[in-house]
Order: C-alpha cells, then structure tokens, then sequence
C-alpha cells in the first residue's frame, strides 16, 4: 500500500503529464486552422496565431521541465500543494464556474457561437484550442486541490478489487472492438436497412440528470422517508409524465398531422393497424384486421381496445398511454437501485426521461417511435423491464422460488404477445437459474417458469392454428418479411400474397421459403445472423453521448452521420466520448458482478437474448432495438454511479452517500396451496383472455339492405329526393360500420405514404377508414369539410358500385345528419 506522499506524487506527475498533452492538442489545433497568406509573417502564420501558440507553449515546457527535474522539484511541488489546500471551498466552486464557461466556448459549434456572439463567432472559433487548454489548466487545479484537502486513502483501499475487475471487463470489451475493426463484422457487412440508433442523449443532459439524482437523493435522505424507494420511484414517475406530456409530439410516420374536420391527429402505418384491431375489438369483430385473423401485438391491441372504450377522444387515450409509460423510468430506478445504488437507479431514471423527451421532439426529423404514438415498441420496454425486476429479486433469492418463477415466465409470457422478439429471452432466465442455484436445485423452478410463460402465451397460438391452421405467433405478413429477409438481395417489406391465397397457404409457403434458404446457404445465413448482432450490440451504445460538441438536439442528430442511417464509421469527435462511455459500461459491470454475482447480469443477458432474436430476423437497429437498447444504460448509469461513490469515499460525506450495503435477499412468497391454485387460475384467464373476448363479442354492425337504409333517409330532414330514387331503383352499394379517422384534404392535398386515406388527389375530400362487415378506405368528394363528423362515428356508406373508388353519400345515424358527395349531382353512371 502507498503511503499518502507517494499517492500526492502520483496525482502531481499524472495530472502534468496531462497538461503537456493538452499542450500538444492544442497547439496542434491552432497550427491546423486555415491561414491567409498575406498575414503570415513567419512559416505561413500571422503574428496572432504565433502569439498564440507562444501562449499554449511557454506553459507546456513549463510543465515538460518539472516533469524532467523530478524530485529535484519536490519541495516546491509540496510548497504548492500546501498553498492550493489552504484556499477555502468557493474558490473552487468559482474556477470550476469558470473552467464551464471556458469548456463551453471551447465546445460551441460554430452555429451556436454565431447565434449568441454575432460578428464575434469567427474569432471565438479560431481561439478555441486556446478556451481548451485554459480549461485543462483550471481541471488541474481543481484535482490538485481535491488532492491536498487530506483525503481518506485508506477508505478508498476496499475498492481495488473492483477497479481491477472493471479493468478486466474494459480489456475484455476492447478486445471485442478490436475484433469488429479487423474483421468488419457488423460495420455494414450486410447491407440491410434500418440500421441506425434511437434517440440519442447529450452529454449536457447526463451531467443535468446527475446533479438532478444527487439534489432529490440528498432531499429524501433529510426528509427522512419511510418508504424511500417507493417515494423515489413515485417522484420518478410524476417527472417523466409531466415532462413526457408537456413535449409536443410532431406529425411522424406513425401520426398524421391535425387536419379538418376535427383537428385530431391520427395513426398511420403500424400504429394504424394497431388501432384498427382495437376498434374491431370493440364494436365485436375480434381480434382481426381485415380479413387476417392472426394479428401481431395482441396485448397491446386489448390495452388500446379498453382505453377507446372508456376515452373519447384520441389524444385522451395517448395521454393515458404516456402515464402509463411514465412507469418506465420508475421501474428502470428500481432495477438500478437495487443493482447497485440509488444514485445509480435516479441517474438512470434521468437520462430515460430525457431520452425519451428528445423521441418526442425529434419526431418530424429522424424516425422513431415514442411514448406519443400507438407503437408498440415502448410499453414492450416497459414489459421487459418490469420482467427484470421480477427476475432480479427472484434470482436474488437463497433458494429456488417455485411460485415466483411461475408468476415470472407468466409476465414474460404475456409480454411475448406485444412483442414476439422476447421469445428468445425465455432460455435466458433459465440459463441464469441454472448458474446461480445449479441444475439440482434449480430445475422445479425453470419448469414452473416455462410453465407460466406456456400458460399465458400457449393459447394464443392455439388459436391462430385453429383460425388459419399454423402454429403462429403473429401474423402471416411477419412470415412474409422474414422470408423477404432470408434472400441474398434483401427486401425490406412483406411478400406479396398469390392469388386466391389463403392466410395459413401464405404463412406455410414463406416459412418453408426460409427454412430451404437456410438449408441452401447455412453459411451466408450464419454470417448475416452474427453480422446483424453485432451491428445492433454496437448500435445499443449509440445511444449513450456520442460527442462532446454542445450542439442543439436537432442540430446534433442532424450533424452526426449516425442518423437516419449508420454506414459503421464514427465520427472523429465521437472517439473520445465512446471511449469514456466503454470505460463507464466496463465499470457498471464489474460493480453489478462484484454486488449480485450472476443476478447483476440479468440486464445484459436479456439484451444478448433479445438481440439474437433480432439478428435471426436481419434487422438492426430503429425502432426494433428500443425494448432492450436501455440495458446499455444500466450499466453506464452504474458506472457514473460508482465513479462518484470512489469520489465520494475519499472525503467525509454524509450517510446517504456512502457506498451501498450489502442487498436484502427477498423474502419468500407465500406457498399455500390456495396461493399456488390462485396464480395458476390467473394466469389461465390471462392466456384465455383473447379468446374469450372473441366468443362473447356480438358483432355490432351487420350488412343492411335498400329498406333499412331508405326507412333512414326519409327520416333525415335534408335527404336529397334523388338519393331514395337510387335506392328504390337499387343502384347504391350499402356499407354498414364505424367511421374511423376523418380527415378532410384539399385537392393536391396529402401524404405519398401509399395508403390511400392519405395518397394525394387531384380532388378535395373527406378520407376515413370504415370498419366492420366490408372494412374498407373511403373517399367522399367534397368542395368543403364538414361541420360534424366526429371520429369513431356510426355511418352508413353509400356508393355506386362495389367497384366505385369514392362514396356518393355518408349517413350518420347517431347525428341525424347525411353528407352528399359533391359529384351527387352527377347520379351514377350507367352500367353497360
């Protein structure tokens, strides 16, 4: 062990020997910037720049001398210490103002510099290197200081052996990077698309979430509160419901912007189809979508089919999803919390609300899917992370908990029904049985938990075999995008169907495609499977900081070449900060091993399970790694975490900074047998659910003919006389359902998304999706929106023929009210 003169020596030559690097980076900085050549006055510089590296120079040879006298210096090196730990604390906290303001400047893009400085950004850019190196200056300082204010180093002794196992973990993950540099592999061997991170998180906002974490850690340690945790995690909630619902979602892929005539903004592409079950859901349909009846995302599709049921309006049931969301964060504290600190679980708490608030602004920039669209990719977030919680306490246990494990693999399994993905993490958590209680005494437990996960997913798939007769878990259009993706030229959408194809011929047909590819080509098929994991492991960490540049969010993704696409190379500002971010990880790790043995390693084993799930389909990245990609963050939350409990160990600090006490195992759950019967009935009802909804659903609307509908119209005050003539005559094509999404577009008016309610038209009209006996888009010429035609409404469609592309008129029974076509003048034309 070194004695405390030896350790101030150590700190001295380290913290010069940066200096004199910094030296170097900065005068490298200046001596690369661009000169004018009729200001140069020696060697192509002007006077001004060879005065500023004679500014940056003379301390670095300064600093090169002590360095090169050794202990000849000591005594003055001592003299110094001594005078720098004599200066009170508000010095300190006055040059790390400082050293901020100067590391601000130096950070500042142009862009910026320009937007607060005007005329002077010019300059201010040039002198950057110079901002730097003062600001290293001052950090050296400050670390001097730190170091003669008489730390406790023998308090910081019982840490070595964890910074040794992060040193380990970090060599580890270097060599893996290393690996990748040489061979390529996931830097764009595979030419796929899709292949960029999600939303991305600023340094500035990592260091706001740590002062934030440490100011509400210190405020609950003087409020004293019983339930800490409980109280911490409520908070948690409250901050990213409020700072979720107070961002403004921007019309995206997913969302159309508010239009006439009831200003709402609607789902599209995928969270359209979502929403559309739900609605079959509730009007008796079942869970179908149009004339498939294996759909994808069942769960989600019954949370969406209650909240429509009881809310009326759209942006009711999305500020309902964001409170529910608003969870995430909270339970990510609590895995964090009890992983390792609750430092650790607040910080993490804090970058997630972030994260996700940058989601919700970057929306019309780059695509994503967030806590504002019915996607869902976060409530699948959400699921696995609350099935991490259960894992961690149930793996934390002295012995096996049956029961436990029953009722984990039964959340598990209800969340495979939002997303299919998580089917590969069922093996994790029985491997992670096995390696913390071994197979003796472990194996009770990992069948019970198969069981719960059979219990609850199993039925599912029974009934899609007994609707379309195949073994499914999604739909038949997922079959046709794998079978898309096991090509040598890979598609990026579904297969299209034969002709007079059924569901269960087309989902057979494409599965059998991919099983044959595979016995063609194994090794392509491998390389691509390890190319994709690969990619998307890397794409995991670009969401942590990727510079140190204090752009705007926009500008930042807009900046950085990782967005809307990542071609593998990094940008060279990305480097150091990368570099930081392993060494970060690299000590989450450790101090989760070093903590909880195999149970802190229950984040990064559902993140191996759900990326293999990933890389066996050939995608990476977007939105497909959003439910897993915060396993990363865990461990970089960790990290900070850690790295401020070693700062903190060296000074007196309070109570609730200390470092964490060894963790409570959990206490056993009851085993009576009327507990066992109870959690096997509940997770039996919940796996029956769908289908039990779907045999007492009556369906509400039913196929009317030309009587009903004119005992109808004659009874509507402002019925056109000609439209019961077309009746009687028995020339309209009658629809009956739910009117979904109305939108009124101006002729020219629209969105090129290939989906017909929003394709552009070289005429003005109402678009809505109407759903029930005939689902189906619907078109209604008009010159002018509507006054009433509100979303979810009854209405009776009538067209000239079955074939027609617009309506001619649209009855709202609820309202009493009909909506001519403005070609309803022209009648129908003459069929020959």
């Amino acid at each position: 062990m070194k004695t405390p003169q030896q350790i101030l020596d150590i700190i001295w030559r380290s913290v010069a020997l940066a200096l004199l690097l910094c030296a170097v980076a900065a005068l490298a900085g200046l001596l690369a910037q661009p000169s004018q050549a009729e200001n140069a006055v020696w060697g192509g510089f002007s006077i001004e720049r060879l005065l500023l590296a004679g500014l940056v120079a003379v301390p670095g040879l300064a600093v090169l001398w002590v360095l090169a006298r050794g202990r000849a210096m000591q005594p003055r090196r001592q003299a110094a210490l001594a005078w720098l730990g004599a200066q009170p604390v508000s010095l300190a906290i006055l040059g790390g103002l400082a050293g901020l303001g100067l590391l601000g400047l130096a950070w500042l893009p142009l862009e910026r510099l320009i937007a607060v400085f005007g005329p002077w950004a010019l300059y201010l850019q040039r002198l950057q290197p110079v901002f730097g190196y003062l600001t290293a200056w001052i950090a050296a300082g400050l670390v001097l200081w730190a170091a003669a204010q008489r730390p406790d180093w023998a308090a910081w002794q019982p840490a070595r052996s964890l910074v040794r196992r992060s040193l380990w973990v970090c060599l580890a993950l270097v060599l893996v990077l290393i690996i990748i540099l040489t061979t390529r592999v996931g830097l764009g061997q595979d030419a796929t698309r899709w292949a960029a991170p999600n939303a991305p998180i600023l340094l500035t906002q990592c260091v706001l979430a740590l002062g934030l974490a440490i100011t509400l850690l210190a405020a609950s340690a003087r409020l004293q509160l019983r339930r800490g945790d409980a109280a911490l995690a409520a908070l948690v909630w409250l901050l990213a419901a409020a700072a979720w619902t107070l961002q403004p979602a921007q019309p995206t892929y997913y969302n159309s912007a508010p239009a006439a005539p009831n200003y709402e903004s609607y789902p599209l592409s995928d969270a359209f189809n979502h929403d559309v079950i739900a609605q079959n859901v509730q009007i008796g349909e079942g869970f179908r979508f149009g004339g498939t009846v294996a759909i994808r995302r069942p769960l989600y599709v019954m949370f969406l089919a209650a909240a429509e049921s009881v809310l009326p309006s759209y942006a009711q049931v999305i500020q309902l999803q964001v409170l529910l969301l608003a969870l995430f964060p909270a339970l990510l504290y609590l895995l964090a919390s009890r992983m390792h600190h609750r430092l650790s679980g607040l910080l993490l708490a804090g970058l997630m609300i972030f994260r996700e608030s940058n989601a919700i602004a970057l929306g019309d920039v780059i695509n994503l899917s967030h806590a504002k669209l019915l996607m869902a990719d976060l409530p699948a977030a959400l699921g696995i992370t609350l099935v991490a919680v259960l894992a961690l306490r149930w793996l934390s246990l002295p012995a096996p908990d049956g029961r436990r494990a029953l009722v984990l693999g039964g959340v598990l399994g209800a969340f495979i029904l939002l997303r299919s993905q998580m089917l590969t993490v069922v093996p994790v958590f029985a491997v992670l049985a096995l390696l913390v209680w071994g197979l003796r005494r472990s194996w009770r437990a990992v069948l019970l938990f198969g069981l719960g996960v059979l219990l609850v997913a199993a039925p599912w798939v029974l009934r899609n075999r007994l609707e379309m007769g195949q073994w499914a878990i999604e739909d038949s259009v997922v079959s046709g995008f794998l079978a898309n993706r096991y090509r040598y030229e890979a598609g990026t959408f579904g297969l299209p169907f034969l002709e007079g194809e059924s569901e269960g011929e087309y989902y057979a047909r494409q599965m059998g495609a991919v099983r044959d590819f595979i016995r063609q080509d194994p090794g392509f098929v491998a390389g691509f499977v390890i190319d994709n994991f690969a990619r998307n492991q890397l794409i995991n960490f670009m969401t942590l900081p990727t510079s140190h540049v204090l752009r705007e969010l926009e500008s930042h993704v807009r900046t950085l070449p990782y967005w809307p696409s990542w071609d593998g190379h990094l940008a060279t500002e990305s480097w150091p900060v990368v570099a930081l971010n392993l060494i970060l990880v690299s000590i989450g790790l450790a101090a989760s091993w070093q903590r909880l043995r195999w149970a802190g390693l229950v984040p990064l084993f559902i993140n191996l399970g759900f990326t293999a799930n990933l890389a066996l389909a050939r995608v990476a990245g977007w939105r497909y790694n959003l439910p897993a990609d915060w396993t990363v963050l865990v461990y970089y939350a960790i990290g900070i975490g850690q790295v401020c409990l070693w700062l903190a160990a060296l000074w007196p600090r309070p109570a609730w900074l200390s470092a964490p006490d060894a963790p409570r195992p959990a206490a056993p759950a009851p085993s009576t047998a009327r507990a066992w019967l109870l959690t096997l009935l509940a997770l039996g009802l919940a796996g029956c659910s769908y289908s039990l909804i779907e045999a007492f659903s009556q369906p509400r609307y039913s196929k009317l003919n030309a009587a009903q509908v004119i005992s109808q119209v004659q009874a509507l005050p402002d019925a056109p006389a000609a439209l019961l003539t077309l009746l009687e005559e028995g020339k309209l094509d009658i629809l009956n359902g739910r009117a979904l999404y109305p939108s009124f577009f101006a002729a020219g008016e629209g969105e090129t998304l290939g989906f017909a309610l929003t394709e552009v038209q070289a005429f003005p009209r109402l678009s809505f999706y109407l759903i029930g006996p005939q689902p189906m888009p619907v078109l209604l010429p008009l010159a002018d929106s509507p006054l009433q035609f509100p979303h979810a409404s009854d209405a009776i469609v009538l067209r000239c023929s079955s074939h027609a592309p617009s309506a001619l008129a649209v009855i709202l029974p609820q309202y009493g009210t009909i909506v001519p076509s403005s070609h309803f003048a022209d009648g129908c034309p003459e069929i020959e």
